[in-house]
């Protein structure tokens, strides 16, 4: 009987110690620090431990160390269940505590928002696709000129857009006048040698001519 009871009790013991709890695995996940910066130019950033620009963060605690290495600039990150910041006008290092949830997150300077952000993506969420702005088309360079003689040459059409025109002035006697819609630009009479004017063209009749003689003209077709 008293042998029955001892393994009774270890039993019990044995499955008690099975359903407690391991203490070797933690309750709270707490995933590394990141390190931000700002200044002391027009520079922000934000790195996890290794060094590496933070595009993306599983979902957790972290701590964040702001380097503000500037009195100009502030580094503020806003995001779900995140708004935190140092001041414009301070500098030096802060420390805080964040916690990153499902959702976009967005650090900037609050004196220079257009000039210096950033952002990452938290749990499932993904950044939105950047979009970059063309850049512009280089003015198309075109040569129009006045003399020697009686004699004007030009294109006769050209494409609507902006050009940078050199205009050829040969003659004593008469001047180069291009004249149409959003554009009236002329060289003197008594002008000899090259201008350059930078024009926008639109679809439309532009005339070119000399003042003096009104009959050297001719036209160039813009569409």
């Amino acid at each position: 009987m008293r042998g029955m009871r001892i393994a009774l009790i270890a039993t019990v013991a044995a499955c008690l110690l099975a359903a407690a709890p391991s203490s070797a695995v933690p309750t709270k996940k707490t995933d590394g620090q990141l390190v931000g910066s700002v200044g002391p130019g027009f520079t922000i950033s934000l790195k996890d431990a290794s060094g590496a620009n933070v595009t993306h963060l599983d979902v957790g605690t972290y701590t964040l160390l702001v380097h503000d290495l500037s009195d100009l600039h502030n580094f503020h990150l806003t995001g779900p269940g995140v708004d935190v910041a140092t001041d414009v006008l301070g500098n030096g290092d802060q420390t805080f505590t964040i916690n990153v949830a499902d959702g976009v997150y967005r650090f900037q300077c609050d004196a220079h928002p257009t000039l210096m952000k950033g952002a990452f993506a938290g749990g499932t969420a993904t950044l939105p696709p950047t979009t970059t702005t063309p850049s512009p088309k280089p003015p198309h360079p075109i040569t129009i000129g006045v003399g020697p003689g009686k004699r004007l040459t030009a294109p006769a059409r050209l494409a609507a857009g902006k050009y940078v025109i050199t205009a050829r002035d040969s003659s004593a006697t008469d001047d180069l006048h291009l004249k149409g819609p959003g554009v009236d630009r002329k060289t003197g009479v008594a002008f000899k040698g090259t201008a350059k004017w930078t024009v926008t063209l639109k679809s439309g009749a532009y005339k070119l001519f000399s003042d003096p003689h009104k009959t050297l003209a001719r036209t160039i077709t813009v569409n």
